[in-house]
């Protein structure tokens, strides 16, 4: 390697260093969880030099893929993200500044390490059975019981209220979607994919921004004025459980229908009843009425939180405790 190109790298890195610095210290956080610098070398072993066959998930836009892959006998996964996604080094920056905070977190998917040394970024996670949440919602041959369903609810929740409360200043996700989850073994989600998160500035109630997020995901507030405050993830929050009701993807919906989650369910169900739009496999496991009123109980919540307006829908702290209620409920039931 020349002399100029080499000092070149160690600038982009020394830069880059000090800029995820600056990242982490606006989110509020410190290096806490510190994390690897993997050499390019490694990452290569690691995935078979970058084996196509080992991809396991990519993003439908195709900034992004994971990788499965294997180093120092432990099995992990990494993430690429392409020059092609818009202001991808920030994505980057943001995604370790705010991952590294929330790794300890058992409902994030955590963060190991990261790879400069590439043209291209590569982020280095656990590898936790890490089936992707959208392939069991939306896979109408996956099975998925509805105490999965009530379960995924609340630790979906939880964790978002972690983001929105356990910093200096809130964290706003901005693009809370069932891509974004994967499963563990045992059905927990692990939050991944924080490149797109923004901190509440200090004593303000809202920020705003460029828009961003995933068309049928995002609030009214959001598209097309950049408004965001914790409210913006819990319309997010409430359109997930829709489709977890349904098993219908809302940004296919957006796109092809026109109209939100929300609008496509309640026209659905005053034409032609809620049978008609509900999972079947939630229908026949819901004959007793018990399960009814949770289906209920549970729709009646997103419908609060993909309210039109944000000051109408609860926050995610309230939403997790309505569903632990919800879960309480059955357990109570069965004790009687």
């Amino acid at each position: 390697m020349g002399k100029g190109k080499k000092e070149r790298e160690e600038c982009m890195l020394k830069n880059g260093g000090l800029l995820l610095e600056k990242r982490i210290s606006y989110f509020g956080g410190r290096y806490s969880n510190p994390i690897r610098n993997f050499s390019i070398q490694e990452i290569q072993k690691a995935t078979e030099n970058f084996n196509g066959n080992l991809i396991f998930n990519h993003d439908v836009g195709y900034y992004y893929k994971w990788r499965k892959g294997s180093l120092e006998g432990r099995v992990i996964c990494f993430r690429t993200i392409f020059p092609s996604f818009p202001a991808h080094v920030q994505t980057v920056i943001n995604e370790i500044a705010v991952a590294t905070q929330m790794s300890s977190h058992k409902n994030v998917l955590k963060l190991l390490g990261c790879c400069l040394e590439t043209r291209i970024p590569i982020l280095v996670y656990e590898f936790s059975s890490c089936e992707p949440l959208e392939k069991k919602i939306f896979d109408w041959n996956e099975p998925f019981p509805w105490k999965s369903r009530l379960k995924i609810a609340y630790e979906i929740a939880s964790v978002i209220a972690y983001l929105h409360t356990a910093f200096p200043r809130p964290i706003i996700h901005r693009d809370i979607k069932p891509p974004h989850f994967f499963l563990d073994n045992g059905s927990t989600p692990k939050l991944s994919n924080f490149g797109l998160s923004i901190a509440l500035p200090e004593g303000e109630t809202h920020v705003k921004d460029d828009p961003c997020g995933t068309f049928g995901y995002m609030a009214p507030e959001a598209f097309p004025s950049g408004m965001y405050t914790e409210k913006t993830d819990v319309f997010s929050f409430g359109t997930l459980i829709l489709e977890l009701l349904t098993r219908r993807r809302a940004s296919f919906i957006a796109q092809m229908e026109g109209v939100s989650m929300r609008k496509f369910v309640e026209d659905h169900i005053e034409n032609y009843g809620i049978n008609d739009i509900l999972d079947p496999i939630i229908l026949v496991e819901g004959g007793g009425i018990l399960e009814q009123q949770q289906f209920q109980a549970i729709y009646q919540l997103a419908l609060k939180c993909t309210e039109e307006f944000a000051e109408d829908r609860p926050t995610i702290v309230d939403a997790a405790k309505e569903i632990r209620r919800i879960q309480r409920y059955e357990s109570n039931a069965l004790k009687d």
